[in-house]
C-alpha cells in the first residue's frame, strides 16, 4: 500500500499555496457529531480593497480547465509534442477543447464540480481517477453519475478508498445539503449489485482510468475488479461540496479584512454543522467516511453566469 500511496501522490496537480489565494479557511477538519464525516468550512478571499475575489477565482478556474477536463494521457502527449517541437499548438488545442466541454445552461452546477475537484486534489490530496468531462457526448448535457471520482489510500486500514464526489450550488444551504446527500447516498449505499447506482461509473473506470502509467493502472484495476480478491479492500467514501449564498460578504470596496469576515462566518459554523449532520443522518450515511466542504458565495447565480461567460471567451 505504501508504494501505491506514493504513486497516487505523484498524480496530484499541486500548485503549492495558489488555492489559498482564492479561498480562506474558516474551520477545517471539524468532526460532525454522531457521524463518520469531517467538515471543512471555507470562504472566498478578499482583495486589498475588501472585495470578494470572485472575478479572480473565475480567471483561475479558466486557467485550470485542462487539468480538470482533459485526461492526463492527452496532456502528457501535448507536453511531449512541445518538448519535441517547441510548438504550443497541441496545448492550446486542449485548452479550447476543455472549455467547449462545459455546458452553457444557466443552472449548471459544473462550477461547483470544478471546485470540488480542486479541493479534493489540493486540500485532501486525493487525485482525480476518471476525467468525466471528457466523456460527455454533448456540452449541453450534464454527465450522469457521480460529479467526480477521486482515490486515496488508508494506510492504517490497508484499504484503497474510492471517493464518490457530489457538488451542489443553491441559494439556500439547507436545500443544497439535502440535495447533495440525496445524490451521494445511492453511490455509497450500493454494493455493486446488478442495478447498483455506481455500476456505470465502475464500468467506466475499467477503460478510462485517468492515469498514464501502465503499472499503476494495472494495480488499480485489481482493486476495481469485483472478481478480484483485492476488491474486498476497496472502501467507498464520499466528498461533498455545497455552495450557497451568504449576504455577509462586502458588496464593494470596504474596510473589512479577511480576518474579520472569517470571524463573522465562524459564528455560523455551529448551525451549519447541525444542518450537515441532519442531512447525513436523514439519508443513513452516518457510518460512511465523508469529507464535506461548505463554501458560501456572495451569489451562486452570479458565479455561474460569470464562469460561463469566461469559458466562452
Amino acid at each position: 500500500m505504501d508504494a501505491l500511496h506514493v504513486a497516487l501522490e505523484n498524480l496530484i496537480r499541486d500548485d503549492g499555496q495558489t488555492l489559498n489565494s482564492y479561498f480562506s479557511e474558516v474551520k477545517v477538519n471539524s468532526l460532525i457529531e454522531n457521524t463518520n464525516a469531517t467538515c471543512h468550512f471555507h470562504c472566498l478571499n478578499l482583495d486589498g480593497n475588501g472585495r470578494p475575489r470572485v472575478d479572480a477565482l473565475i480567471q483561475f478556474l479558466n486557467d485550470k480547465v485542462v487539468d480538470y477536463a482533459i485526461p492526463r494521457k492527452k496532456i502528457n502527449e501535448a507536453v511531449q509534442y512541445f518538448n519535441e517541437t517547441q510548438s504550443t499548438a497541441k496545448i492550446t488545442k486542449l485548452a479550447n477543447q476543455a472549455k467547449k466541454l462545459f455546458t452553457r445552461l444557466a443552472n449548471s452546477g459544473e462550477g461547483g464540480e470544478f471546485i470540488l475537484f480542486l479541493f479534493a486534489e489540493q486540500f485532501l490530496r486525493f487525485p482525480q481517477i476518471i476525467c468525466k468531462m471528457s466523456l460527455k457526448t454533448s456540452s449541453q448535457m450534464h454527465y450522469h453519475g457521480a460529479d467526480g471520482i477521486h482515490i486515496g489510500v488508508d494506510k492504517d486500514n490497508k484499504k484503497l478508498c474510492l471517493y464518490w464526489g457530489e457538488s451542489k450550488l443553491y441559494s439556500n444551504l439547507s436545500k443544497g445539503i439535502s440535495e447533495c446527500m440525496d445524490s451521494i447516498a445511492p453511490l455509497l449505499q450500493s454494493s455493486m449489485g446488478i442495478e447498483g447506482a455506481e455500476t456505470r461509473d465502475m464500468q467506466l473506470l475499467e477503460s478510462h482510468l485517468n492515469v498514464d502509467d501502465i503499472e499503476l493502472e494495472q494495480a488499480l484495476k485489481r482493486f476495481l475488479d469485483p472478481d478480484s480478491p483485492d476488491f474486498n479492500k476497496l472502501e467507498y467514501r464520499g466528498i461533498c461540496l455545497v455552495g450557497f449564498d451568504l449576504k455577509d460578504y462586502p458588496q464593494g470596496p470596504s474596510s473589512i479584512d479577511i480576518s474579520e469576515l472569517v470571524a463573522l462566518i465562524n459564528t455560523k459554523v455551529g448551525k451549519w454543522s447541525t444542518s450537515v449532520q441532519g442531512g447525513i443522518v436523514n439519508k443513513k450515511l452516518d457510518r460512511f467516511a465523508m469529507h464535506v466542504f461548505i463554501l458560501p458565495f456572495p451569489s451562486v447565480k452570479a458565479f455561474r453566469a460569470s464562469l460561463i461567460k469566461a469559458l466562452e471567451s
